[in-house]
């Protein structure tokens, strides 16, 4: 029989996991890339690889979780999570940019099924109890980077390499692993999928406007996950230690605007809360980029509206990409957090040669004058995705 468990226990603690394995990762690249002899720009290759495997991991996330149920394809990625990323920072699989490559493709590939997944399991929450849970699920992503950056940190100054804190901190989650692949099947899908409808299905008007309207954030939140640490540490000659406490109040803005999210999401329109996300991201950027000419203190500011101003962009897009007037729910999930995850993960490794030859700054800002855009015409964008008419099956 399922355990009888809060609303967002379980969703909660997977983004949690999930998010301080990550973090601890990628809040150390700048010590990893230099204990493997890399540059910035062949990081960025290596960091490519994971797009690669997000790519061939999200047409098999709808048969996988559809067969095995979202708990126990949750708990395996989560596993192969605690495997792979330690395999990246040690460099175990083989010397310089393949020993980062290779496992971070693998990694892809899993954190595809995942997101698929651990949103999947939050939304059908949400539908079946008529509570807003996504917003607080996602919070504990930002709980987790939090942890993570501060515990990075710490393990640094202490001389601990990245990989044996990864290792110890994988140790710490294998029993929700072991909960997630055990336990009784998944809520029954809030629609039924149709024999006709392709295993993945592709972006259509509706998807390529979520895009439209969350690529700007999350191509932003990705830049601090991939170089804000460079910027920090090599740019501005930041000690590591105060540059994960800068780096984490990007995190305590994240999970303070997402624990206020759900009210958030009922008390404004969509169009006008995407607004005000916009606005946050774009002065957060201002002040990271010109607050440290008057005060160091400033980057706690610019950070911390940054993460505010991202932490809505996939709760929002989710509750509506769940909505989808045509296809299954595990489909539209599949379909919306590809192109997401590209916007999050593709684009910023492109910039490794900018920020090897012109600094972390310029990272910072590339999406500054898309997230412009969205603040002038996302009620048009809504509207759009609103009145676009039903798609029959074929």
């Amino acid at each position: 029989m399922p355990l009888s468990l809060p609303l967002t226990l379980l969703p909660a603690c997977i983004f949690f996991a999930n998010a301080t394995l990550y973090v601890t990762l990628y809040s150390r690249l700048p010590e990893v890339s230099s204990a493997q002899g890399g540059s910035p720009s062949a990081l960025g290759l290596a960091l490519l690889s994971q797009t690669a495997g997000t790519l061939l991991g999200f047409p098999t996330a709808s048969p996988l979780i559809d067969r095995f149920g979202a708990r126990r394809v949750a708990g395996a990625t989560l596993l192969a999570a605690m495997i792979l990323l330690p395999a990246a920072a040690t460099g175990i699989i083989g010397p310089g940019l393949w020993g980062i490559a290779i496992p971070l493709g693998l990694y892809g590939f899993a954190m595809a099924v995942m997101e698929v997944a651990k949103n999947l399991i939050a939304a059908r929450i949400e539908e079946r109890s008529g509570k807003n849970v996504i917003s607080k699920s996602h919070g504990f992503w930002s709980a987790g980077l939090f942890v993570g950056a501060l515990m990075g940190g710490w393990a640094a100054g202490a001389g601990i390499s990245t990989g044996e804190e990864l290792l110890w901190i994988g140790c710490a989650f294998l029993p929700l692993v072991g909960l997630l692949l055990v336990r009784a099947g998944d809520p029954e899908p809030m629609g039924p999928a149709s024999d006709s409808e392709p295993r993945f299905a592709k972006p259509d008007a509706f998807v390529i406007g979520l895009l439209i309207l969350i690529a700007g954030f999350s191509i932003t939140e990705g830049v601090v996950y991939d170089w804000s640490m460079f910027y920090l540490r090599q740019d501005l000659a930041l000690d590591a230690n105060t540059a994960a406490k800068i780096y984490a109040a990007f995190t305590i803005g994240m999970f303070v605007a997402r624990m206020l999210g759900d009210d958030l999401r009922n008390r404004l329109p969509t169009p006008r809360l995407i607004r005000f996300m916009a606005v946050c991201v774009v002065l957060g950027v201002a002040i990271t980029v010109f607050g440290p000419h008057f005060a160091t203190g400033l980057l706690y500011v610019g950070f911390s509206l940054i993460g505010s101003g991202v932490a809505l962009a996939a709760p929002v897009a989710t509750a509506l990409a769940m909505r989808h007037p045509t296809r299954s729910a595990t489909r539209t999930m599949a379909s919306y957090s590809l192109i997401s995850l590209l916007a999050l993960f593709a684009v910023p490794p492109l910039m490794g040669t900018i920020v090897e030859t012109h600094g972390a700054v310029w990272a910072i800002v590339f999406a500054s004058p898309l997230l412009g855009f969205v603040a002038i015409f996302a009620p048009r964008i809504v509207a759009r995705m609103r009145n676009l008419p039903s798609e029959p099956h074929s």
